[in-house]
């Protein structure tokens, strides 16, 4: 008994051993959302383009964020990458990495999201949320299948929930 004890004990100090010696990067995230890479084909980078805040939850400001289910799951920050939520007013657009803002509308550059990428085959959401006391309301929910090359992403909010928002983006080779 106190062999396998003493093999079981072994088998930790290197596994901890081990998780030690993987980078940050590489320990924070799996490389594709849970996508099996490997047997999977060529990398898809998901890119964000712009969110539009036609309407809000809240009166005033909402506070939002941007987060990414992967298809095993796991719960990924998008946006802010601070960890925070963004205030937003009605008529602002964010833009990352490029604008399909409405005329008229406020824009104001995003700064950086965290992205993920997934192969053909792969699926994600990608989630809105506003930041609320009493509890989180989601605003957005886009399922997206990556068919394989470059793809459009774009949803809005469904109508007759007392807001509106639409985010744009793609999928683009990695």
């Amino acid at each position: 008994m106190n062999n396998v004890l003493s093999r079981v004990g072994t088998l930790a100090a290197g596994l901890a051993l081990a998780a030690a010696l993987v980078s940050p990067a590489q320990a924070a995230e799996p490389p594709a959302l849970g996508v099996d890479t490997a047997a999977a084909g060529p990398l898809l980078k998901i890119v964000f383009g712009s969110l539009q805040a036609f309407d809000l939850e809240e009166s005033g400001e909402d506070e939002i964020r941007v987060r990414i289910i992967g298809q095993n799951g796991a719960e990924y920050l998008g946006w802010p990458t601070n960890g925070d939520e963004a205030d937003t007013k009605a008529g602002t657009c964010w833009v990352w990495e490029y604008s399909m803002c409405t005329p008229g509308s406020t824009e104001r550059a995003a700064g950086s999201y965290k992205s993920q990428t997934t192969v053909a085959g792969g699926s994600f959401t990608i989630e809105v949320w506003e930041d609320d006391i009493v509890g989180d309301d989601l605003l957005l929910r886009i399922p997206v299948t990556a068919t394989g090359g470059y793809q459009d992403i774009e949803a809005s909010s469904p109508t007759g929930k007392g807001f509106s928002y639409r985010f744009v983006g793609n999928l683009e080779p990695a």
